[in-house]
């Protein structure tokens, strides 16, 4: 059985506008677009077991906000995937590194808020766990992703990515 048509997320060469952006010169970015494939497809694989996760929250006799904490899991998951074909579809260091950062915010609030609900009963911490080595994989593609980042010419007019 194939579940690949179950994923809420796209395969990554179903990106068009990303494939029409470099058509004809997909060669000049290889490593960077190799880079964040390879980061696209992790994530999709943990993105899949952050929704099951989520699917498993419930309140416990000690605590009644799972429901809170699902949301919150939710907008940390859906904005990941955007930023990083965001990453890949720009030229410009500084909006790259933009998409970078957010990327690394909402994947360590999304991580913070599995241990929590897994620490207070609401979540199984195995599968807490499970998440959090996937996503230890995810950072060291994400370090990888970035160091394909050139810096170029332009200043960043808010001072943050010099």
């Amino acid at each position: 059985m194939d579940f690949s048509d179950m994923h809420s997320l796209p395969e990554w060469g179903d990106h068009k506008m990303l494939k029409k952006r470099y058509e004809g010169e997909e060669w000049k970015v290889k490593p960077q677009l190799d880079a964040a494939e390879k980061l696209y497809n992790k994530w999709r694989e943990i993105f899949m077991l952050v929704e099951s996760y989520c699917e498993t929250l419930q309140d416990s006799k000690d605590y009644d906000h799972a429901e809170k904490n699902k949301e919150l899991i939710w907008q940390n998951l859906f904005i990941i995937a955007p930023k990083i074909i965001g990453a890949a579809g720009v030229d410009l260091y500084t909006l790259k590194m933009e998409n970078a950062s957010i990327v690394r915010n909402n994947c360590r609030e999304m991580m913070e808020q599995i241990k929590f609900t897994a620490m207070v009963g609401a979540g199984e911490e195995k599968y807490a766990e499970a998440i959090e080595h996937e996503m230890d994989i995810f950072r060291a593609l994400f370090k990888a992703w970035v160091n394909t980042f050139v810096k170029d010419e332009y200043e960043d007019e808010w001072g943050l990515f010099v």
